[in-house]
Order: C-alpha cells, then structure tokens, then sequence
C-alpha cells in the first residue's frame, strides 16, 4: 500500500518503517514477543503544537488526548488495511501493556526507540524522542508487520539534522521539579502528572501489579478511559529542553 498517501490523509507528520534487524536485541526481542511474525514495525507521528503546552492543565490533557488517540485510531486502520492485502500486522497499544525492566517502566514496544532507528530523531536525556522538525513535541503509534522493508527512507521528514539534538545540557534535569530525570533515565513514578494517581506508598505495589502481564492485558481495554480522567500536572521536561520549539515551532 502507499504509505505517504494513508499517512497524508491521516494527518501524520511523520513516519518510518524499520526493519527489526535495525533494531538493538532488546527492542528487536520486544517486538518479536509482541508479534512473533514481525519483520518491521511502521512507526509515525504528529506533533503537539507549541501552545497547546502554554494552555491549562486540563486543556492541555485534552488536546493531547485527541492526538494520541487519533494516533491510536490511525494504527488501528493502517493495521486493517494491511490485513486486507494478506499482510499481517497489529497495532501497538496506545496505553497498556508497559512493563518494567531494570526498575523502569516502559511500553511493551519502545516506539521512541524504534523511531529513532528509523531515523526520525535520537533519544533526549529527557528520554523523549526529539526530532528535528518538532523537538520533543511528537506523540507517536505504530503498527507491527510481517512484511519486510523493501526500500530505505523515511517519511514527511524536512531535511536532514547532521548536528546532535541532544546536547547534553541537563536543561531538562534541572527543570524537573520532583528530580525525576537522572543519569540512568526517568523514574516515572516521580513524575509529578504520575503521583498524583499513585502516590509513593503504594508504587512497590504497583510495580508488582505491573509484572503480571496476563493482568495488564485483561485491564489493557479499559485504559482509554481510564487516560480521559487523567491531567498532565507537568511537562517541563519538555518545555525546558532547547529544542522545544523545532523547525516548526520557530517559523
């Protein structure tokens, strides 16, 4: 199927698709134990507007909400338009499963990895995926595939970044106000949108409940809604980091 056509109808910024033989072994692990018969992952994006991060709390939440599950919906058509030309595929969860390795929780398919193999934008020290064009202002889905990559390129992508995104500067560190971005990465239950829905008393148990993925997958429907009554308390992180604005931002 034509890719730039699906994705230019959907509203996509940005997408990539990236053979797991690009991927690290724990990436390439990850996807394979989700979808045993991948052979690519198609990952895509659309930016948060820069003032949607200048708007109230609860604004805020909503706006990106309406992105990520439009994100989530494309997934959902893009899979089932792969299925119809006998091409197995399954969309990647917006929400659950996450799971936890080395103390940290991250999604079952670590899309912002993904993406930057397939050369949409490096890893921050912020652990968001920053990306020439956007910063960190993407939210990402993507769709696992059995079909393999049969040309390289990306798309939607103005130009090329020779010069590291990431410079190293701590700005997000020191914007944090809960110190939660250290040199090992985010320890997301300091976050301060995240305890305000779990409070540090109880994360032992939740990282419990976070390991047993039967019961994630059987709670992993019910997210969704689960994720409407949430509010974003904080993304300084973000806004703190040099390339908040991108390409897009500064015009």
């Amino acid at each position: 199927m034509d890719l730039a056509t699906f994705f230019r109808d959907e509203g996509v910024d940005v997408f990539a698709r990236v053979g797991i033989e690009d991927l690290t072994d724990a990436d390439r692990a990850s996807v394979l134990e989700f979808f045993p018969a991948a052979r690519s992952v198609i990952v895509f994006g659309k930016e948060v507007p820069v003032p949607v991060y200048r708007m109230p709390q609860k604004e805020k939440t909503r706006e990106m909400l309406r992105i990520a599950e439009s994100l989530d919906n494309a997934a959902v058509r893009l899979a089932g338009c792969l299925d119809a030309e006998h091409i197995p595929s399954r969309p990647i969860p917006l929400y659950l499963p996450v799971r936890i390795v080395d103390g940290r929780v991250q999604g079952v398919v670590r899309l912002k990895h993904v993406a930057a193999a397939g050369g949409l934008g490096e890893i921050g020290k912020n652990t968001v995926l920053l990306t020439p064009r956007f910063g960190p202002r993407l939210l990402m889905s993507g769709v696992a595939t059995g079909a393999p990559v049969q040309e390289a390129g990306i798309g939607g992508v103005a130009g090329e970044n020779p010069a590291p995104l990431c410079t190293g500067c701590g700005a997000c560190i020191r914007a944090c106000p809960e110190g939660a971005i250290g040199p090992d990465g985010v320890d997301a239950f300091r976050c301060r949108t995240v305890r305000a829905w779990i409070p540090p008393p109880v994360v032992p148990v939740v990282k419990w409940l976070l390991r047993r993925q039967l019961l994630l997958r059987s709670v992993a429907p019910l997210a969704p809604l689960i994720a409407r009554t949430a509010t974003i308390r904080c993304s300084l992180c973000v806004t703190g980091c040099p390339a908040f604005s991108g390409v897009e931002g500064e015009r």
